[in-house]
């Protein structure tokens, strides 16, 4: 019966095209404020800079904004939509100021992170177990003096690679952009060995070559890759397992190569299709509104209304004002989207249902969901 149902709602979505406005239901608001408690056990660092949220754990990194080199993390939030629990934080990294982690990615028991530490970076590409936090693999040994191939900058996010046509060969295998390299690069999720050499990456450049890389995501049934690139949002059309078409521009935004935190998430909705998620951030001040920076577009770049509602689904929710600086984390299992927000050390957790989808299929969800709060 409810193969039928889904059956009905992904038919209905294909033959309508993505609907004009995304409805997101808040289900729950999770604050991170101990995590930036110098000294504490869950401490990641000032502020949340990166999340991953797998429908039922979440896992956040941080970012270092003392003023001089200090530490980094990440923590694992057990059962955030329940009894939210804060584990110990792990993969703790000396890192420098305005520097920290830039992605997130869960697949399995494997979570990957990516970290910005400036030029010469170390462990900027690091395979996390999900359960005991321990270090799997490192591209980059902490501590050590690493070969040249291996101090690039994990600046352009994590994400896993779902392959081209979500099977070929590097199906599973971690990725990570970062400046001075017009490539994707790919690494082996059991081990972090480069899967096609240190320089042999899919070429991934905007026809206007550039190459500050902040994030990337990915379609999971065709491998297209999506990128934030100097506030721009990019989309390069996967053509074989390590070969991508020219960069298409989806989205200009006001250009900037100088300003961190600008993130994307790909969402594929039962109820609205295929998405991207990002925060159009030009700039760093505070008072933001979040209205004006988180935006939505369709994988042609059309964009799309948001319209944010409050835990009863009906009235209007508006965020606080903030920096501009968000990441997200969508999980296609249970329909929901995690929303992090660096300047009020806050996540919000959405459910992604339109009203009409959510009363054939997602209201039940929701409810259940909300009554195990």
């Amino acid at each position: 019966m409810r193969t039928a149902v889904v059956g009905m709602i992904v038919l209905g979505g294909m033959a309508a095209g993505v609907q004009a406005q995304v409805t997101m239901s808040l289900l729950k608001t999770i604050d991170t404020s101990s995590t930036s408690t110098a000294g504490g056990a869950s401490y990641v660092g000032n502020n949340v800079s990166a999340i991953a949220w797998d429908g039922t754990d979440l896992f956040v990194g941080g970012y270092n904004s003392s003023g001089a080199t200090a530490a980094t993390g990440i923590v694992k939030i057990s059962n955030a939509l329940t009894s939210a629990s804060f584990g110990p934080a792990f993969g703790v990294f000396n890192t420098a100021n305005s520097r920290g982690i830039t992605g997130l990615a869960k697949r399995g028991n494997l979570v990957y992170a990516a970290l910005d530490n400036g030029a010469g970076s170390n462990a900027s590409a690091r395979g996390f177990d999900a359960t005991t936090g321990a270090l799997t693999w490192n591209i980059a040994p902490d501590g050590g003096a690493p070969p040249t191939t291996f101090t690039r900058r994990g600046m352009g996010g994590a994400a896993f690679d779902p392959g081209f046509g979500g099977s070929s060969p590097s199906a599973g295998s971690a990725s990570f952009l970062t400046p001075g390299s017009g490539r994707r690069h790919s690494l082996d999720p059991v081990t972090g060995a480069y899967n096609y050499g240190v320089n042999a990456g899919g070429i991934i450049n905007f026809a206007t070559a550039s190459t500050t890389w902040r994030d990337h995501d990915y379609d999971p049934s065709t491998g297209d890759l999506y990128t934030r690139e100097s506030n721009r949002v990019g989309k390069a059309v996967r053509t074989g397992d390590n070969t991508f078409a020219t960069q298409q521009v989806l989205v200009t935004n006001t250009v900037t190569s100088v300003i961190d935190n600008e993130n994307l998430a790909f969402v594929n909705s039962l109820s609205n299709g295929n998405f991207v998620l990002f925060n159009d951030r030009s700039s760093t001040a505070s008072g933001q509104l979040a209205a004006n920076v988180i935006k939505a577009v369709t994988t042609s770049g059309a964009a799309l209304g948001l319209d944010l509602r409050d835990t009863d689904y009906a009235t209007p929710l508006v965020l606080p004002t903030g920096n501009g600086a968000y990441d997200f984390s969508w999980d296609a299992g249970t329909q929901t989207l995690a929303i992090s927000d660096f300047a009020n050390r806050k996540v919000y957790i959405f459910a992604v249902p339109s009203p009409g989808v959510a009363g054939v299929f997602g209201l039940g969800v929701l409810l259940a969901a909300r009554r195990r709060r």
